[in-house]
């Protein structure tokens, strides 16, 4: 699929974009750095995709901040970033940025220069490979067929770059909002998927603040494989991430409805890239609760109502 023509001529609402016939759990959109290595985020968190120059915006003066600018973007205003910056990449002159990537997710509107932008590709979730310990800024990386030519695409950890762009209320600060109203007392245990190793450390901080016991793993296949080896009377609770290589979240919910001795367990989904077409899906595999991530509060919340 090529876009490159319209791309030039004028600003793109990523949903036109969007190929009806795949799962948006494995679509991605794009990218370059700097570097002229390739990047992927996953076309749910896109909301379009903007020309830079033709952004009206306030600079921020702050040298010690990642935040370049606000603009306001329709009816909302956005913080702009240098995707480059964020990631480590030789940062380039400003004209040498030609998109924003508008982003929605977390509940942050967030906007990122980037030099270039590609379309959007299908990767199945059993050709990622976790990137997490080479990289803490990455989740996985996979082979992409780019202008003919297969090439290695990183996706990038968006929950991490949240946590690095607004560090004041975002993730661990939030825990400190739990306190003993949020306790339930339970033996059981609870099992949690997230490939993001950020994410797993904060959910697992909840968990012991709220004194629960717990088993985390990296994708869906890992927690599949625990789960059929323990009890169904021994679980307390599932929560999942979608977007996770090898099995992602879907996958997992659908093999989980075909296990009847396990269908009593009530199921959290805590992702960033819900939409009103995840959220049926979801609904329809049986999912008792969608929260977005980083918001551990509102987790809390869902696991005190759920939790066996």
């Amino acid at each position: 699929m090529e876009y490159e023509d319209e791309l030039e001529n004028e600003d793109i609402d990523l949903l036109e974009l969007i190929m009806s016939d795949s799962n948006a759990t494995n679509q991605y959109l794009v990218f370059h750095g700097s570097n002229n290595e390739i990047y992927g985020i996953n076309v749910s968190k896109v909301v379009e995709i903007l020309v830079y120059k033709n952004l009206e915006m306030v600079k921020n003066g702050a040298s010690d901040s990642l935040i370049q600018a606000t603009a306001q973007i329709r009816d909302n205003m956005a913080t702009i970033i240098n995707f480059d910056e964020w990631f480590g990449n030789e940062v380039l002159h400003e004209s040498e940025y030609e998109y924003v990537m508008v982003t929605g997710f977390g509940g942050h509107y967030l906007a990122m220069m980037t030099r270039g932008v590609e379309y959007i590709v299908n990767i199945d979730s059993k050709n990622m490979q976790d990137n997490s310990k080479n990289n803490p800024k990455t989740n996985f990386i996979s082979k992409i067929k780019l202008n003919g030519k297969e090439q290695l695409c990183t996706m990038i950890d968006c929950d991490k770059l949240l946590i690095d762009v607004f560090k004041d209320g975002v993730g661990k600060n939030n825990i400190e909002l739990i306190n003993d109203k949020y306790i339930v007392k339970s033996n059981k245990i609870i099992f949690f998927a997230d490939d993001s190793r950020f994410i797993r450390k904060l959910v697992e901080s909840l968990f012991d603040k709220l004194q629960l016991r717990y088993k985390s793993f990296k994708n869906g296949q890992e927690l599949l494989d625990e789960l059929k080896n323990t009890k169904a009377d021994e679980i307390a609770l599932i929560i999942t991430d979608l977007e996770m290589p090898v099995m992602d979240g879907f996958h997992l919910l659908k093999e989980l409805k075909e296990l009847e001795d396990y269908s009593d367990i009530n199921k959290l989904v805590h992702t960033n890239m819900s939409n009103f077409i995840v959220e049926n899906t979801l609904i329809d595999l049986g999912t008792a609760m969608i929260m977005p991530k980083i918001n551990m509060e509102e987790l809390a919340v869902g696991i005190k109502k759920y939790i066996k």
